[in-house]
């Protein structure tokens, strides 16, 4: 009887056992996504990414082509490197808490040190991928540009009308279909490249026209190959040079090539370059010159800032540099034969002084999203009609209506601005942890501060008082008030 006791329960206790560790084996592991730096900013590493920021073993374990890469931290302890293959594999790399602090040490070390700056929409270093939006812009393209362009080409080398129409309807059907299988390729078009593809897809057509007229000029079908080649060679030179780019970087690169061509054609016109024909040959070539070079430095702003760049501050900077050209064409606006040297050298001059307008007071105090961009847009092209309405109004000639114009533009940019109240402008990462910490709270004062200022400050516009006003009539007008 004993020995059957016995049995039984050691044979329980096994039962026992079995199960706990059973039921230990089967236990459930969560896994948590983590960024790669402590603020936030690198939720994923994309393989451009990764040589930007000279990730290697054996803090970095990837080795070969891959789309992205993410961090998880394990319920159990550990953490776990889970990294995606082009052909949809998933590799995953079990890291210790040390070998993970290390990796995320050298990405926070490599972004403070100024190797990578301007954040684009301050979600991510890297550019999402561009996912419909790309095929829609190269559809449109081929549309509008490469289609036309090619039926040029062909009507003018063939003089069928037949044959031209066939080129068009093949290139754009053709810009489609290439930009779909592009789409499902990998890596995946960013964001980044799509907008700068764009951009230099139409400033490239240009560049074929400018670079034609400087070699002499052609037929109709030299025009349309020149357009061709121009919008294509520009599409495939955007998706290249904005490969590693951010989405800050790319659109610091298209604003430089429309800055610095601005500027070269300013100061050739204002050198007389520009008013025989002979002479604007050559300076065709050096704007296109410009150009290019626009293309590669532009990137530079938003790497060596001091302050965050982002890609809505740069099209923010867009539309004060815009409001600098119409502002300086006021003094030009009614005459009948301007001065050209000198309307030249005023534009280009106003373009530089609205950049500068928008650095110092909408790009360094804060940073804009693309959507706050498009709002500051939409406010300045708004006030600039209410303007021309109230010159309009009070029958102003055309130099006052164009001030008004302009003064509005003015005041809807910074009425929209004050109402939108962006987040206020971020720092560089720094290096040491204690210069963090005191950075940080330095950003948190002075967003108080200016949170307290954007609350306090109320614009009112009177636009009764500004048609009395444009009309001349004698009296104390109130235009605008600033109340704070």
């Amino acid at each position: 009887m004993r020995r059957l006791i016995h049995r039984l329960t050691r044979c329980c206790l096994t039962a026992a056992i079995l199960a706990a560790a059973a039921t230990r084996l089967t236990a459930q592991v969560t896994e948590r996504p983590i960024p790669f730096d402590s603020v936030g900013r690198v939720p994923t590493i994309t393989e451009p990414l990764a040589h930007r920021l000279q990730l290697a073993p054996p803090v970095w374990p990837v080795l070969g082509s891959f789309v992205r890469a993410q961090l998880f931290s394990k319920s159990t302890g550990g953490y776990t490197l889970v990294v995606a293959r082009p052909d949809g594999a998933l590799d995953r790399y079990d890291l210790t808490g040390e070998a993970a602090e290390a990796l995320r040490s050298v990405v926070v070390t490599a972004l403070a040190s100024g190797r990578r700056a301007g954040v684009g929409e301050q979600t991510s270093v890297a550019s999402d991928p561009a996912g419909n939006a790309f095929v829609r812009n190269q559809a449109l393209l081929g549309i509008f540009l490469y289609g036309p362009a090619a039926a040029t080409m062909v009507g003018g080398a063939s003089n069928d009308a037949k044959a031209a129409l066939s080129a068009e309807l093949i290139t754009a059907s053709g810009a489609f279909a290439a930009a779909l299988a592009r789409r499902n390729a990998s890596p995946p078009v960013t964001t980044a490249q799509n907008n700068l593809s764009t951009h230099a897809a139409l400033h490239g057509a240009v560049l074929g026209e400018a670079l034609l007229y400087a070699a002499g000029g052609g037929d109709d079908g030299t025009h349309g190959a020149a357009l061709l080649a121009g919008s294509v060679g520009g599409t495939i030179l955007g998706m290249e040079l904005a490969r590693p780019m951010t989405d800050a970087e790319a659109a610091a690169s298209g604003y430089g090539a429309d800055f610095s061509t601005a500027v070269a054609l300013g100061i050739l016109g204002a050198g007389g370059a520009l008013e025989h024909e002979s002479s604007a040959r050559p300076a065709a070539a050096v704007a296109s010159a410009a150009m290019l070079g626009g293309y590669v430095i532009g990137p530079s702003y938003p790497r060596r800032a001091s302050y965050t760049v982002t890609a809505g501050d740069v099209r923010a900077m867009t539309t004060t540099s815009l409001i600098g050209i119409a502002a300086a064409a006021i003094p030009f606006v009614g005459h009948d034969r301007p001065d050209a040297r000198a309307l030249s050298a005023s534009l280009a001059g106003g373009m530089v002084a609205g950049a500068l307008a928008g650095d110092r007071w909408l790009v360094r105090p804060r940073d804009h999203t693309t959507s706050d961009a498009a709002l500051l847009t939409t406010g300045a092209v708004l006030g600039a009609v209410v303007g021309g309405g109230v010159a309009n109004l009070g029958d102003a000639s055309a130099q006052p209506g164009w001030g008004l114009a302009v003064g509005g533009a003015v005041l809807g940019l910074i009425a929209t601005e004050a109402a939108v109240r962006p987040t206020p402008g971020g720092r560089r990462i720094l290096s040491s942890r204690g210069e963090q910490r005191r950075a940080s709270a330095s950003d948190v004062d002075h967003a108080d501060a200016d949170e307290r200022s954007a609350r306090r400050m109320k614009i009112t516009f009177d636009p009764i008082g500004a048609a009395f006003a444009a009309t001349g009539r004698i009296g104390t007008f109130s235009v605008l008030r600033v109340s704070f």
